[in-house]
């Protein structure tokens, strides 16, 4: 029995427009989350505001030509269940990760104290991304195992 193989094109328009939202945003947030922690824990460059904007313009010029055309239905019943699936994984990981860093930061005071409110800033910007990024994987993961 052989394969069909899918392309690239026929594999996009047969999504539904919540997984085209979902690799957007494990695009959009797994680069802002990867860019963002190479800045806080192996840059030598100086930290600013303005680290996370290229995922913002990712995701917002994604959204602009990729799922604003699509008029499908916005979700149905699967969608919803894969999106509670996703939200739960993201919001557990977001308070694990804020529990270990609020145990943690007691040992590394002067790490802490030593850095920029810039960097504290982003430091919880990053586990914000990477929350999202968690969130978004699972949905992706969701959709690919029930396209099998």
């Amino acid at each position: 029995m052989e394969e069909e193989r899918v392309n690239g094109r026929e594999m996009f328009a047969a999504m539904s427009r919540q997984e085209k939202t979902a690799w957007l945003l494990l695009a959009a947030f797994g680069l802002s989350a990867g860019l963002v922690g190479w800045r806080l824990f192996f840059s030598d460059a100086a930290l600013g505001k303005n680290v996370v904007y290229p995922a913002w313009y990712l995701f917002w010029v994604g959204y602009f030509f990729f799922i604003r055309k699509d008029r499908t239905v916005a979700a149905d019943e699967r969608d919803r269940i894969i999106q509670a699936h996703g939200v739960r994984a993201g919001y557990a990981a977001l308070a694990l990760m804020l529990v270990v860093v609020s145990v943690l930061a007691e040992g590394y005071g002067e790490f802490v104290a030593s850095r920029t409110g810039y960097w504290l800033a982003n430091f919880l910007v990053w586990l914000v991304c990477l929350s999202v990024s968690l969130h978004a994987a699972v949905m992706v993961w969701h959709y690919w195992r029930d396209r099998r």
